[in-house]
């Protein structure tokens, strides 16, 4: 009892004024210039977007703001399917989870230097002493130890709480990164989806040319018969049948380089991956007419950068603290005995404290390097920031110019192509009246197959831009779709079949 009593003394005595003292210590943390203020306002303003009115405010990152499922603006089950696929199996998905992890336990480990760190020390020895080891007696020894230790730095310039800091932002940023590298992956499934049901579309449409060929073929080859055509119309026929199989063919090597791509982004090994989709519809998601940066904030890009920034400057406390003394300190208590009846007995009870205190005094201007390294690594990370918003501007800019530009494109495009179709039936009518040799009709169905593929093209490549717009917003929106591009296209037809009959 004595010697527990004697124990709580010491510790009384020492660790709750040292415990007030750590508490109250300050850290040396330079005022945080929050670059969302400093930076981001300045050059986020509604000029920068052509294409975003009346919606704007000053953007500040707000990556907890919810991305949801943005994907569901498509209203497309099998890309449902593959997105969550892509989540269950994706494995650097998953490598990207496990950094998360990594960096905040590393944000733990230096937050427990913030306490005292206590150990038990328990030891047995038996020796003995030579003769020539006097005035100590010869002879056999043992001693017998149980006790605990505790070490402390009371941090009383905010060194380890500057770093706790540092840590703590960094996990943050960490965390940022990996939705950044969830979103980067939904939007590459995306992509690839809306790329292979192109190929679908074009594999239709060739599958379908290449059996007009041969029957083309075999119509030439009657009419040669007859001597109503010549070797080179035969020729050209069959030319154009071969042209249209290799182009088949080509495409099929595609459709299967973009279903293995699409194999590895969802976790898939691409000899097992079995993967069936329909072609292209027309019927687009509708995209905002005008972007409240609300949108741009919740890029996990910009957020990460900007704790990118806070970690930079938490760092700097940490190094004017280096300039100031440090003090730790040991204690220790316990019960040695020569013999163990004796060991839990009041008179063995033994204690000590050592309190320690660095100052540093002549560095070589070490010290100083450190800070100034780690100020001008500061200064980098706000110039990160600043690229991060200028190429956010950039992206959704370009993706909105782009999405309104290929909309008045495919308008045209569909014309241009029901165009083609027109000049090849009417070439085909002549041809068959003798009034046109086959070169011509060759050549108009050579252009009518090409405009229907651009139109195909195009059409996968706006799909994919309403992906780039949600990868550079930072998630979706909700908004009804758009009219059908069908209704569209079958407006503009009869407008130029009313044209054609004028």
């Amino acid at each position: 009892m004595e010697s527990k009593k004697a124990f709580e003394k010491v510790s009384c005595a020492l660790v709750l004024p040292l415990s007030a003292l750590a508490m109250s210590a300050c850290t040396l943390i330079p005022d945080y210039d929050n670059p969302g203020q400093s930076i981001a306002k300045p050059i986020l303003e509604s000029a920068d977007f052509v294409h975003s009115k009346d919606l704007w405010k000053s953007a500040t990152p707000k990556d907890a703001l919810p991305k949801g499922e943005w994907w569901s603006v498509f209203k497309d089950p099998k890309l449902d399917e593959l997105i969550k696929l892509c989540d269950k199996s994706n494995p650097d998905l998953a490598a990207a989870f496990y950094r998360v992890e990594r960096a905040r336990e590393a944000a733990f480990m230096t937050e427990s230097d913030l306490y005292p760190h206590l150990s038990s020390f328990d030891w047995y020895k038996r020796d003995g002493r030579s003769e020539v080891e006097a005035p100590v007696s010869t002879g056999t020894y043992t001693t017998w130890f149980v006790g605990l230790g505790a070490t402390w730095d009371l941090d009383l310039f905010g060194r380890i709480q500057s770093l706790v800091i540092q840590d703590r932002a960094l996990a943050q940023a960490t965390y940022d990164m990996y939705c950044n590298a969830m979103l980067a992956l939904h939007a590459r499934v995306a992509q690839e989806y809306f790329t292979l049901r192109q190929y679908e579309s074009e594999l239709v449409l060739l599958n379908k040319t290449l059996q007009v060929r041969k029957e083309q073929s075999k119509f030439v080859q009657k009419r040669k018969r007859l001597n109503f055509a010549s070797g080179a119309d035969l020729a050209r026929a069959l030319l154009q049948e071969s042209e249209a199989a290799s182009e088949l063919r080509y495409v099929e090597r595609m459709r299967c380089e973009s279903l293995n791509r699409l194999a590895v982004l969802v976790g898939q090994s691409p000899t097992t991956f079995k993967f069936e989709c329909k072609p292209l519809s027309e019927t687009l998601p509708t995209v905002p007419k005008a972007v409240p940066s609300m949108l741009l904030e919740r890029r996990p890009d910009i957020a990460a950068a900007e704790r990118t920034v806070f970690a930079a400057n938490a760092r700097i406390g940490s190094d004017t603290a280096a300039f100031f003394p440090t003090v730790s300190i040991t204690a220790d208590a316990g019960f040695g005995a020569n013999k163990i009846q004796d060991l839990m007995t009041a008179s063995s009870f033994a204690w000590g404290i050592s309190p320690q205190v660095y100052i540093p005094i002549f560095q070589a201007g070490k010290l100083y390097a450190q800070r100034e390294t780690d100020l001008a690594a500061y200064k980098e990370t706000v110039e990160n920031y600043r690229s991060a918003v200028l190429k956010a501007i950039e992206e959704v800019e370009t993706a909105l110019s782009n999405i309104a530009h290929m909309r008045r494109e495919y308008a045209e495009r569909v014309k241009t192509t029901q165009f083609a179709i027109e000049v090849q039936n009417y070439t085909q009518t002549e041809y068959e009246l003798g009034n046109q040799d086959y070169f011509a009709v060759s050549d108009a169905q050579r252009q009518a197959l090409m405009h229907e593929r651009e139109k195909i093209r195009l059409l996968g490549a706006r799909f994919r831009e309403c992906v780039s717009l949600v990868m550079a917003l930072g998630g979706g929106w909700t908004h009804a779709s758009q009219p059908d591009e069908s209704e569209i296209s079958k407006g503009i037809y009869e407008s130029i079949n009313e044209r054609m009959q004028q």
